[in-house]
């Protein structure tokens, strides 16, 4: 299951939640509106936390692809370097 449709599926879930709770609260009006208050803040809150931690992990992925992408630069210019010393030591002998 992606990211995407895990919040779609937390979305849902709150809502039919939130709808049941409506319908089958036995509290006054301003309980059940204060009930809600704090389920929506608690969603809320639990997306927020969702959110921070896909920043953490795309910035890590991101740290780690760079990290990969350097390295392979570096190590194509050792090889290029590498290869353009024995090719002019070749060439030198030859003449």
């Amino acid at each position: 299951m992606g990211r995407g449709s895990g919040f779609g599926y937390l979305a849902a879930g709150l809502g039919i939640g939130a709808a049941l709770g409506i319908f089958l609260a036995p509290k006054a009006g301003q309980q059940t509106r204060e009930w809600l208050e704090e389920k929506c803040l608690d969603a809320v809150d639990t997306a927020n936390e969702k959110v921070r931690e896909s920043r953490t992990h795309l910035r890590e992925s991101m740290d780690r692809g760079q990290e990969q992408i350097s390295r392979a630069v570096a190590a194509r210019r050792h090889t290029a370097v590498k290869s353009n010393g024995t090719a002019s030591e070749h060439s030198a002998t030859r003449h």
